[in-house]
């Protein structure tokens, strides 16, 4: 990339950036100190502790040379964690497994990306291009993440729905609900596939609430990000068309994150209030039935003394 003409020229600075990750360069020497004695200073205060675990991470994960994990579908991701008591890929579940990891991994994200702007803005990357490069990935992990976790909600939300739209037949026509309950056969049905129904909702509930933290923190770390893109302004880029380019491209995601994950609240508290409204009638479908046991083992009680008294 040609530098503007009314820039400076640009700083040598030994913490640049790598391949992987922004914060430091290929330095033997610099590589052998501890990763936290060696990390820049980030732009955003309240990020320099997320940024340092970022960059420990980023080795930890190229010493262990982690393959990355094979995109699935919403049905494919909502049946696994129907069916597996332990899948959960939300962020928040990541951070609960790693007892060591102090900040939400959308933090960590976020100040990586921000971190990369810092690197453009005060002209003290040796490569405008590559991190340009990494930015970019960056940025698509984020867009993955709302992309999911909105397919996740839309599907969720769908399946109970159909499920609410259901179950509350019955409930609409109790009287005939009841007499059909007095069979034994209907009855032990509808208790078992209540069950089912619980483990579904419970399920779905838990894995809402992870994608509902993952959303929260995500939005408080890109007001972050669009915080520190209103403080440091355009002016830095004018005269340079790619990096002009790359500022108004993050100032574009961090509106349209924003506005993406204000959505997935939105869409997060609509599932809550479906898995309560199913969960309800479950309940009452539940309660009926143990009336209608109750009531056949009555029934039962009273024929056996009718049965009794014709001995006596």
């Amino acid at each position: 990339m040609a530098p503007s003409p009314a820039l400076a020229p640009r700083p040598q600075w030994e913490e640049d950036e790598d391949a992987s990750t922004l914060g430091h360069d290929g330095d033997d020497e610099y590589d052998d100190a501890p990763a936290l004695d060696r990390a820049p200073v980030h732009p955003i205060a309240c990020m320099q502790g997320a940024f340092e675990e970022s960059i420990i991470e980023a080795e930890e994960t190229e010493q262990e040379k982690v393959k990355p994990k094979r995109a699935v579908g919403a049905k494919a991701r909502r049946q696994r964690m129907l069916d597996e008591e332990d899948y959960n890929e939300s962020y928040n579940a990541q951070w609960r497994k790693k007892p060591s990891a102090k900040y939400h991994p959308l933090w960590k994200l976020v100040a990586q990306i921000s971190f990369g702007v810092h690197l453009l803005n005060q002209q003290l990357a040796k490569s405008d291009e590559e991190v340009s490069r990494i930015l970019k990935t960056h940025v698509q992990e984020v867009d993955q993440f709302l992309e999911k976790t909105t397919e996740d909600f839309d599907l969720a939300l769908a399946d109970i729905q159909e499920r609410i739209n259901h179950l509350k037949l019955p409930l609409e026509h109790v009287n005939i609900f009841d007499i059909m309950l007095d069979d034994r056969k209907f009855r032990t049905s509808i208790i078992e596939g209540n069950e089912k129904i619980e483990k579904i909702v419970e399920r779905t509930a838990r894995a809402m609430n992870d994608s509902l933290v993952d959303v929260e923190k995500g939005m408080e770390a890109t007001e972050e990000l669009s915080h520190y893109l209103d403080r440091i302004g355009a002016s830095w880029a004018e005269g340079d068309e790619e990096l002009i380019g790359i500022y108004m491209a993050m100032c574009g995601n961090s509106e349209g994150w924003l506005e993406c994950l204000r959505n997935l609240q939105a869409k997060g508290n609509e599932l809550g209030v479906a898995l309560v409204q199913l969960g309800s009638i479950l309940n009452e479908m539940t309660k009926r039935a143990g009336v209608a046991s109750r009531r056949s083992i009555a029934g039962l009680a009273i024929n056996f003394e009718i049965y009794s008294q014709d001995f006596i």
